[in-house]
C-alpha cells in the first residue's frame, strides 16, 4: 500500500516537473542574469527588484511572457507617473501620500492590467518614498533593475526552447475523435433496442461530451499560442489552421449529436418505425457516420461520405423514410444530415508560395 503510494507521488512529481520544468528554469536563468548584470553593470549590490520582474513575467509561451511583460511594465510606469506629481507638488507630504494611494489601488484594481495591476500602488508607493527623500539616483536604478528583468525574461522566454504544445492537443482531439465516435456507434445501438440513449450510454455522456470538447479547445488554443512569435523549428513546420477546421467540425458534429440523444430520449420509438424499414438504414447510416469523425484528421472528407449523404437523402423520400406526421424522425434525419455536411467541409488549401522569378511565357493576371 505504502508503495503504490510513493509510486502514485513520484509519477504526479514527474508529470509536474515536465510541465512546469522548462517554465521554471527559464524564468531561474532569467532571474539570474539580471542579478548578475545588475550587479556587474549598474553596481547594485542587492537588485531584487530586477529579479523578481525577471521571475513574475516569464509565462508558459512567449505570447503569454510578451503580454505579462507589457502589463507588468505598464503597471510600474503607471505607479511612476502617479506618484511624481504627489511627491514634488503635494504639500503637506501626507496629503500627498493619501492622494497617491488612493489613486494608484483605484487605478490597480480596474482590472485593465490583471493580477499585474498590484505593482501600480507598490511601485508608486517607493517611488513617493524615493523622491520625497531626494533619492533620484535610487529611483533610477530602482526602474533599471525592473526593465533589465523584463527584458531578460523576454529574452530567456523566446530564446530558452519555447514550448511548443502540439502533442497535447493532437491527444485531446484524438480523445474527442474516439468518445464521438463511439456516442454515435452507441446511438445506433439505442435504435436498434429501443432504449433511451442514457441506458446505452449512461447518464453523463453528454457532460462527458462537453467535457472533452472543452479540453480539445483550450488544447487548441494552447498549441496556437505556443506557435506564435516561436523560433523552434518545429513551431515554423506546424499549420494549425487545419486543426482548427477539425475541431470545428468535431463540435458541430457533437451538437448534432447531442441534439439527436434528446429527440431519442423525448421519443424512443422514433426511429423503429415501419416494421423497421427506416431504423435499419438509419442504424447503418449511425455508425458510417461514426467511422467518418474517427477519420476527420484535416485531410480529405471519408470516401464513405458521399454515398452516406446519397443514402440519406434516398431514406428520406416518400417511399423509405418515416410514416408521415413523424416529427422525431424527422428531426433525426435533419441532425444527421447536418452532421454529415459538418464531416463533408473540404479542408482548406494550404497558401500559394510566390516566387520571384516570373515566368515570361505566362501571362500576368492583373489588368
Amino acid at each position: 500500500m505504502r508503495g503504490a503510494r510513493w509510486s502514485a507521488l513520484s509519477a504526479r512529481i514527474r508529470r509536474v516537473a515536465r510541465a512546469d520544468g522548462p517554465e521554471a528554469a527559464r524564468a531561474t536563468v532569467a532571474a539570474g542574469l539580471t542579478w548578475q548584470t545588475c550587479t556587474t553593470l549598474l553596481h547594485i549590490p542587492d537588485p531584487y527588484a530586477g529579479a523578481v520582474a525577471a521571475l513574475l513575467v516569464v509565462e508558459t509561451t512567449v505570447v503569454r511572457t510578451a503580454s505579462a511583460a507589457a502589463r507588468y511594465g505598464a503597471g510600474c510606469l503607471l505607479g511612476v507617473l502617479i506618484a511624481l506629481p504627489g511627491a514634488l507638488y503635494a504639500r503637506p507630504g501626507m496629503a500627498g501620500l493619501v492622494l497617491v494611494v488612493l489613486v494608484s489601488v483605484l487605478l490597480g484594481r480596474r482590472g485593465f492590467l490583471g493580477h499585474y495591476g498590484v505593482h501600480v500602488p507598490a511601485t508608486a508607493l517607493v517611488t513617493f518614498a524615493l523622491v520625497r527623500g531626494r533619492h533620484p539616483g535610487e529611483l533610477a536604478s530602482h526602474l533599471a533593475e525592473i526593465v533589465l528583468g523584463i527584458a531578460f525574461g523576454l529574452a530567456c522566454s523566446a530564446l530558452l526552447l519555447p514550448a511548443v504544445r502540439v502533442r497535447t492537443a493532437e491527444r485531446a482531439l484524438e480523445e474527442l475523435r474516439v468518445l464521438v465516435a463511439r456516442c454515435l456507434d452507441g446511438l445506433a445501438d439505442t435504435v436498434v433496442r429501443r432504449e433511451r440513449p442514457r441506458d446505452v450510454l449512461g447518464p453523463g455522456w453528454e457532460q462527458q461530451l462537453g467535457t472533452a470538447l472543452e479540453r480539445a479547445r483550450t488544447a487548441v488554443d494552447e498549441a496556437h499560442e505556443s506557435v506564435r512569435w516561436n523560433v523552434r523549428p518545429a513551431a515554423r513546420r506546424r499549420r494549425w489552421h487545419l486543426d482548427h477546421r477539425v475541431l470545428r467540425a468535431l463540435t458541430d458534429v457533437a451538437h448534432q449529436l447531442t441534439a439527436t440523444g434528446r429527440v431519442l430520449d423525448a421519443h424512443p420509438g422514433a426511429a423503429g418505425g415501419s416494421g423497421g424499414a427506416f431504423a435499419r438504414p438509419y442504424t447503418r447510416l449511425l455508425r458510417t457516420t461514426a467511422l467518418c469523425a474517427y477519420s476527420c484528421r484535416g485531410g480529405r472528407p471519408h470516401p464513405a461520405l458521399p454515398a452516406a449523404r446519397q443514402a440519406l437523402t434516398r431514406l428520406g423520400t416518400a417511399g423509405c423514410g418515416p410514416p408521415a406526421g413523424d416529427a422525431g424522425s424527422d428531426r433525426l434525419l435533419r441532425h444527421l444530415e447536418s452532421a454529415l455536411s459538418c464531416l463533408s467541409a473540404p479542408a482548406p488549401a494550404p497558401p500559394l508560395r510566390t516566387h520571384r522569378v516570373r515566368n515570361p511565357l505566362r501571362t500576368s493576371l492583373r489588368r
